[in-house]
């Protein structure tokens, strides 16, 4: 694949983005200082590491280094030899963001424990009220399957609020206002979904509600076709809440007592719908794909060969969250209205992208309409209240 054509740089972590500046400076830094107040367990060595860290990306320090010998170091150390005399405080964003939670991985030993800095907050946030209301709303849907679909996409959409890494989104909760839906494709999507051939992907963003109701839409998809579907996870913890292989294992499994516990609670639509999912992975039609290009600092278009072949045959990719809409679009400012479709025509497959926004890269926006939004709601592109159902990539048909 090739980049597109007339990409503008990457935002920065400097006075050039106001959203990613701060983000560096107080909303990682924040982070970082839950997980010490969420793992007071944690044994001395790895809470110094963290603690630095923490002070490092506070005050803007240079990019640190990584061993050689840590897992999967190739691709960072090669990109970092890029960023020579850069710091976290002069970069470009996505890089610094995603580096942020390798960083930690490290610090918290992950490679050798396999211990989630993140579980307890992910675990919180299973036992609330709002998850059991969206698993509950997104099992109860019915209707023609066309029907059903659309508004569980819908579902998916907005779900991308529940993000334990942004507050400001977070408080917004899942209600879905299609006036909040920017850009509206679910049609379109839909009619490849069940006219289409060719497996079905999906880029997994957060664990908790949003990954509930995102495997409600992977059951519905297992009972109308009998084509694989593939759920694609990040390969360690980042941003607080993204899905790495335990949380799907934990969830659909339910072989520990809390996840039980959760299920014993469920109706039985929604205990049904887990059977199904765990009935799929053990005969094949659901896989779990882990992979650590979901974690690196790259582009969409330069995903590894073998990710890239298994996209080209799907029927969709469908992309969930603010972080794969903006490793699609290059995590660049493009002219609000340069179609989506166009900025990802590099894609091989047809490509949904479901996000809630969350930072400032856009496209495929009417012509206006951005500056209108400027003028209700200057924080339109960051707080969390708007979406986008877009499709682009490869759109065979559409």
């Amino acid at each position: 694949m090739r980049a597109p054509a007339g990409l503008p740089p990457r935002i920065r972590t400097d006075q050039s983005n106001a959203f990613a500046q701060h983000t560096m400076a107080v909303r990682v830094p924040a982070i970082l200082g839950e997980v010490l107040a969420r793992n007071p367990e944690l044994p001395a060595k790895q809470r110094e590491r963290i603690a630095r860290l923490r002070t490092q990306i506070a005050a803007g320090a240079p990019l640190p280094e990584l061993p050689a010998a840590a897992p999967h170091a190739g691709e960072w150390r090669a990109t970092l030899a890029s960023r020579t005399g850069q710091s976290w405080g002069s970069c470009d964003w996505f890089f610094a963001e995603n580096y942020v939670y390798r960083c930690l991985a490290e610090a918290c030993d992950f490679w050798e424990l396999r211990r989630d800095p993140f579980l307890p907050v992910k675990r919180e946030e299973y036992r609330s009220a709002q998850h059991r209301q969206a698993l509950e709303a997104a099992v109860a849907l019915d209707g023609p399957p066309a029907e059903r679909l659309e508004q569980l996409l819908l579902g998916s959409v907005f779900g991308n609020r529940i993000d334990l890494s942004f507050a400001a989104s977070l408080e917004r909760g899942v209600a879905a206002h299609e006036d909040d839906l920017l850009i509206d494709d679910r049609a379109r999507a839909r009619e490849l979904l069940l006219g289409g051939s060719g497996v079905v992907h999906i880029l997994i963003d957060n664990a908790g509600t949003e990954l509930s109701v995102d495997l409600v839409l992977a059951a519905r998809l297992l009972e109308l076709s009998a084509a694989p579907l593939v759920l694609h996870v990040k390969q360690h913890p980042a941003f607080v809440s993204d899905a790495i292989p335990a949380d799907l294992t934990w969830f659909i499994a339910a072989e520990e007592a809390a996840a039980r516990e959760l299920w014993e609670q469920a109706s039985p639509a929604a205990r049904a719908c887990r059977e199904r999912l765990h009935a799929a992975l053990a005969t094949g039609q659901l896989e779990v794909a882990e992979h650590a290009f979901w974690n690196g600092p790259r582009s969409l278009w330069e995903c590894p060969a073998e990710l890239e072949s298994r996209f080209a045959a799907a029927r969709l990719v469908i992309l969930k969250g603010d972080l794969h809409y903006r490793r699609a679009v290059g995590d660049a400012l493009w002219p609000p209205d340069a179609p989506f479709a166009q900025v990802t025509s590099y894609f091989p497959a047809p490509l949904l992208a479901l996000r809630t926004l969350k930072s400032d890269a856009i496209a495929g926006l009417r012509p206006g309409l951005a500056a209108e939004l400027d003028g209700l709601d200057p924080r339109w592109r960051v707080n969390g209240q708007r979406a986008v159902a877009c499709l682009g990539g490869t759109a065979h048909g559409c």
